[in-house]
């Protein structure tokens, strides 16, 4: 992918962090959660999200698209060296110590 997946990112975010809210509201609380509370969360996860990848471009780019791999429907689809290619990509990531060259 050449750009940031800001949007797919963002929503990856609200649909985890709303999805964990409304887990909490049902088997904690034991009332279904309301609207509100599930707009609120996925809100606050989209947001998150959007900080996290403004501090961390690459990282949260690598892992957006690993985990938009690990969709049902794409695991389905994709054959055995796409997903050889995509555990290959993962082990390769390296971390670049020292002073940023901007």
């Amino acid at each position: 992918m050449s750009q940031t997946p800001l949007v797919t990112g963002m929503v990856l975010g609200g649909v985890v962090i709303s999805a964990l809210g409304a887990a909490s509201s049902q088997f904690v609380e034991n009332k279904s959660p309301t609207m509100k509370s599930l707009s609120r969360d996925f809100i606050i996860g989209s947001i998150m999200v959007l900080m996290i990848m403004q501090l961390l471009p690459e990282s949260s780019t690598s892992i957006i698209d690993f985990l938009l791999t690990l969709v049902p429907l794409t695991l389905f689809t994709a054959s055995k060296p796409e997903v050889e290619e995509v555990i290959k990509v993962v082990e390769e990531m390296e971390v670049k110590v020292g002073v940023p060259k901007f």
